[in-house]
């Protein structure tokens, strides 16, 4: 069948199984409480929203992290062989769960949990494209950085720039060609980054991009990338949404993307797209204002899963459920000339 701008809005089931695996590090970050947020989203209902889409939920795994025994305002890479550990651990957990044919949902936690999440990806397929969506580049290394903090470094060591204890997680120094990578929402870099990104050509939709053309250049992109590969991640930080939408995260935002723009890209990607799997980072559950940012997250979960899970889909499952319930009574009458019991 010849599809056309509403196919978008068909609803195709899809189906399939999902691993959700939760990496509640907070270790690459100075903010504290991101580890419950692996928890939050799932006591929010994350599997009900799965399985609603006629996915099953094949496994549910935490990996064990470490706990922050100290505060350091600045450092060359701060907790650098604890969070190695734990990449080592999630990416075995992301590649034997790919490897097995499920999507894999893993739950951060900061962004230093990519390193892990995508090393284990990359190493199942044999072409891994990355959506890298964000705020910040997160492209610095143990030289440039200012901070200290890892969750500022997964994108460039999962390129093979970096500290060997990341960018050798999962074996081979480079997991994903800097060709490979795409970069939607970027706003807030520092010079070493916009360095970075200029010395390895890796494509940016930045936010004043977005502001200027709408998201026509980022779909573009998103076409020129899945062309180029077999499958797709994405790593959504959603600190890459204005706060107005999403409060509560690590470092919240002013000028990010909005509710309707991130959730038209996750509703192109996952209709669009072959997706391997994805990221959720950055979720800080004790900044989140009457649970708006989890909600958005499970809508994007789905959106990116080729479904919807919206107020009109809940609007409309009672009604739903009632016809089915009418509908089967009906069918008991006529067979047996009398109502059920």
């Amino acid at each position: 069948m010849k599809r056309d701008n509403l196919s978008f809005y068909e609803h195709e089931l899809q189906g399939g199984s999902v691993s959700i695996v939760g990496v509640p590090i907070e270790l690459g970050s100075d903010e504290r409480g991101l580890a419950k947020a692996p928890r939050y989203l799932l006591d929010k209902g994350l599997e009900k929203v799965i399985t609603s889409l006629h996915f099953d939920v094949s496994e549910t795994k935490m990996v064990a992290c470490p706990k922050p025994t100290y505060t350091a305002s600045a450092g060359s890479a701060k907790y650098l062989e604890e969070i190695a550990m734990t990449a080592r651990d999630s990416c075995a957990a992301v590649e034997k769960a790919a490897r097995h044919g499920d999507f894999v949902l893993a739950l951060g936690g900061d962004h230093s949990m990519a390193i892990g999440t995508i090393a284990g990806a990359a190493l199942a397929h044999r072409s891994l494209g990355v959506i890298w969506i964000d705020a910040h580049p997160d492209a610095n290394t143990h030289e440039t950085t200012l901070s200290g903090n890892i969750h500022g470094m997964p994108a460039a060591a999962l390129m093979g720039a970096g500290h060997p204890l990341l960018t050798k997680v999962g074996g081979i120094s480079r997991k994903i060609a800097a060709e490979n990578f795409l970069y939607i929402g970027i706003k807030d870099m520092d010079e070493t980054e916009i360095r970075f990104l200029r010395e390895h050509s890796v494509s940016a939709v930045t936010m004043l991009d977005i502001a200027a053309h709408g998201l026509s250049g980022a779909m573009r992109a998103i076409d020129a990338l899945r062309r180029k590969v077999d499958v797709l991640w994405v790593s959504m930080d959603m600190d890459s949404i204005d706060k107005e939408y999403a409060p509560g995260v690590g470092m919240p935002t002013d000028g990010g993307l909005t509710r309707r723009e991130i959730l038209s890209l996750a509703h192109y990607i996952g209709k669009t797209g072959r997706l391997a799997g994805m990221d959720i980072v950055e979720i800080s559950p004790a900044k989140d204002e009457k649970g708006k940012t989890a909600a958005l997250a499970l809508e994007l979960v789905a959106r990116f899963l080729g479904g919807e899970h919206g107020w009109y889909e809940n609007y409309m499952e009672d009604y739903r459920r009632t016809n089915v319930t009418g509908k089967v009574e009906e069918q008991f009458v006529n067979i047996h000339g009398k109502r059920k019991t």
